[in-house]
């Protein structure tokens, strides 16, 4: 299962490199020969998604390494780290692209992109758009989150397009610091999402828990097992592309310690046949009535 699903990344990073590829090329030479900052800032947007396709690639690639005495839960983490990696280059050049554009304010060097830059912009926006929906797609479909996180790189490149366009549109209208100005918009979008990029990724690796819609989930599942006499607690956190539940039921305080662990073991069978991207489950048993929920 982890191979296949680090194929499927594998096919779309490839792809999406690719056309990331020819669009800095297109996007940064027509933005040099046109004159637009903009433009110029939109190209290296591009050029970092590339940069942050790599780190996915290779993140993705040691997640699905199978477990090993030094890392007994595997290496599902990896691929949140892969994700703090990408929002700090967003959040570096966005720092980058943003400087470079309050400069040229500042020195008032302006200039009047050809119409050239608006055909290159919109081509940008088409292709930025439909790399995001075929990337957060599969990235949801196999649960990773470094995927999903690369994702949104390519949703924040089509914005910085989008502010690209008003940028030169508005400069061939007869206002040429709408360009730079656009440029500055264009890093403050890469700034923003890279921010949230790090604080999701930072919520994995802290074990924040999941929505309480997977817990109310798993809560219904444990106790519809036959010998649950009550689920005292659910505690779910991700690991990777899975994840790990931590459970405490109640059991009747007559049975045996063998009654109880088979029944536990059924509690686990069923949750990892219910719930989707269970990576394990941890099964405590209690005495019911004399349940000790802090146990």
């Amino acid at each position: 299962m982890e191979e296949g699903r680090y194929q499927i990344a594998k096919r779309v990073s490839w792809n999406t490199m690719i056309g990331n590829i020819l669009l800095t090329v297109v996007k940064a030479g027509i933005g040099m020969i046109s004159r637009s900052s903009a433009l110029v800032a939109d190209a290296m947007h591009s050029a970092s998604d590339i940069a942050t396709t790599v780190v996915v690639l290779y993140s993705m690639r040691i997640s699905q390494m199978p477990p090993d005495p030094e890392h007994p839960y595997g290496h599902g983490r990896a691929e949140s780290i892969g994700a703090k990696v990408l929002s700090v280059i967003l959040i570096v050049v966005g720092i980058s692209m943003g400087s470079s554009s309050i400069r040229q304010l500042i020195s008032g060097t302006l200039s009047v992109p050809s119409s050239l830059a608006l055909w290159a912009i919109m081509l940008s926006i088409i292709v930025k758009e439909g790399m995001y929906r075929y990337t957060v797609a599969v990235g949801n479909k196999i649960n990773s989150p470094a995927l999903v996180a690369d994702a949104l790189h390519h949703r924040s490149d089509a914005f910085s397009s989008v502010a690209a366009l008003f940028g030169v549109v508005g400069a061939r209208l007869g206002y040429p610091v709408l360009d730079p100005l656009a440029a500055a918009v264009v890093a403050v979008f890469i700034v923003k999402m890279g921010i949230e990029v790090f604080r999701s990724s930072l919520d994995e690796l802290m074990d924040a828990q999941v929505h309480d819609g997977l817990r109310e989930d798993i809560h219904r599942h444990a106790i519809s097992v036959p010998g649950i006499e009550h689920v005292d607690e659910v505690r779910v956190r991700q690991y990777g592309p899975h994840y790990v539940i931590d459970l405490k039921v109640s059991v009747d305080k007559q049975l045996t310690v063998e009654q109880g662990h088979e029944i536990a073991a059924r509690v686990k069978g069923t949750l990892r046949e219910t719930v989707p991207s269970v990576g394990d489950v941890l099964v405590h048993v209690n005495p019911y009535p004399d349940r000790h929920d802090l146990v």
